[in-house]
């Protein structure tokens, strides 16, 4: 039974000993900082990539996406986005929906209504269609994005801020 007991006992001591590494508060202060500085940067350089990795169409259920992208940078945005929902006046075929290629950006403002987060209105005019970004982009990186155009149904997206611009 001592022997038992003996070896429960040192079985605890090795796995209490191979124990999960926690983040000090002071670490993760630091590790908040420096994201929020990062993020803050970004968006008043108006440079920056969001991978997107879940839709929220207008009617009907959120859907997990991957490989899609927003990126703004030198002036212009390029997006790749999926788009579920009803267009009015578009191409034969949907158009390009909701991707184009360095595409000059009309407005840009950036507002803050929270200490933790960005508000970013762009707007972008393509030969298909009129488009208003809004990213909410919050201080860890996390980001929202409501997508409104002149010929399509509203649509929303999330994702996450990207270390660099592509």
């Amino acid at each position: 039974m001592k022997k038992w007991m003996l070896m429960l006992l040192a079985a605890a001591c090795l796995t209490s000993a191979c124990g999960v590494y926690t983040e000090t508060p002071s670490e993760r202060q630091v590790r908040e900082n420096r994201e929020a500085q990062f993020v803050a940067e970004k968006v008043k350089a108006g440079d920056f990539s969001v991978d997107i990795t879940r839709m929220y169409p207008l009617r009907g259920s959120s859907k997990s996406v991957s490989s899609y992208s927003v990126t703004v940078k030198d002036g212009k945005m390029t997006s790749h986005l999926p788009f579920v929902g009803q267009a009015w006046r578009v191409k034969y075929g949907g158009g390009n929906a909701l991707s184009f290629d360095d595409v000059e950006i009309s407005e840009y403002q950036v507002s803050t209504p929270r200490k933790d987060s960005y508000v970013v209105r762009v707007r972008v005019k393509t030969e298909d269609d009129d488009f208003v970004y809004v990213f909410t982009i919050f201080t860890n990186g996390n980001t929202s994005l409501d997508v409104q155009s002149v010929n399509r149904d509203r649509i929303s997206y999330s994702g996450e801020l990207t270390s660099s611009a592509k």
